[in-house]
């Protein structure tokens, strides 16, 4: 069993990939998911003037996407086709063998 956890700052982007890549292997392969999980927020606080005012100040939030896709059967032409595609821009793929 291969465990597929796809990361990025862009939902689109993992949307995108998701749609093209469960369109090629549900005819070959039985997959489980995908479970998209929480949202990551992290929030911070930038002070714009810290001589003279302090309470201007500029907050900036960065949103984290994790989707988690399980494949039960795979073979040879699969490994291969998720080594070559692992470098795709704005997402990080990680990939475990249970």
């Amino acid at each position: 069993m291969i465990k597929i956890t796809l990361k990025s700052y862009f939902i689109f982007k993992i949307k995108s990939f998701l749609f093209h890549f469960i369109k090629n292997i549900k005819k070959k392969y039985f997959f489980i998911g995908p479970f998209f999980m929480p949202r990551k927020i992290d929030k911070f606080t930038i002070l714009i003037s810290p001589h003279v005012d302090k309470h201007a100040r500029d907050q900036i939030q960065i949103k984290h996407f994790k989707v988690i896709l399980y494949i039960k059967k795979f073979d040879k032409k699969l490994l291969n086709f998720l080594f070559k595609n692992k470098y795709i821009d704005g997402i990080y793929i990680k990939y475990n063998f249970l």
